[in-house]
């Protein structure tokens, strides 16, 4: 009885150090997700919803450099955001994790806009679904100080999104 006592309490420590397990220096996080934008009031687009693919490289535990990509369109106009970004996160529980980010944006529009870079932040939650599988929810705002639509009177853009989608992480 004490050692059926004893191994439940060694599996379950073993369960509830996974996440935090996973996110050792080296641990890669490839995930996919969906992402609502809206997009600044300066531009005469409406709101949209794109696909994007996100990697990630753990540079130490909590610490993780991303890369992220999405595409949208509407009618006439491709919108391609590339996000690089440093981003930390911090367990709450067994199996949620905050995200704080930031770092560099460089926007693609279609025809007739131009948009340069960047800066870029992230807030965010991450659940652990079961072994290497995780589910993200995250806010982001993108400012850019060179404006898309070559206003006199505006001296950036920012468009903000919603993302959702899970990824993988594999040591």
């Amino acid at each position: 009885m004490v050692f059926r006592v004893m191994r439940l309490l060694a599996v379950a420590s073993l369960v509830l150090t996974l996440p935090v397990g996973a996110q050792r220096a080296g641990t890669i996080e490839v995930g996919g997700f969906a992402r609502y934008v809206d997009f600044d009031n300066t531009l005469p687009m409406g709101d949209d919803v794109g696909v994007g693919g996100r990697v990630g490289v753990y540079l130490e535990s909590g610490l993780a450099f991303e890369l992220d990509l999405t595409r949208s369109s509407q009618s006439s106009v491709t919108y391609t955001p590339l996000h690089l970004r440093l981003v930390h996160n911090a367990p709450l529980g067994a199996r949620l994790e905050t995200l704080v980010g930031g770092g560099w944006v460089h926007n693609w529009y279609g025809t007739p806009y131009q948009a340069d870079d960047g800066l870029s932040v992230l807030v965010g939650l991450r659940y652990h679904v079961q072994h290497q599988l995780w589910l993200r929810l995250g806010a982001d705002l993108d400012a850019m100080f060179h404006t898309a639509d070559n206003s006199l009177f505006t001296f950036y853009n920012g468009n903000w999104g919603i993302h959702f989608g899970a990824s993988v992480r594999l040591n």
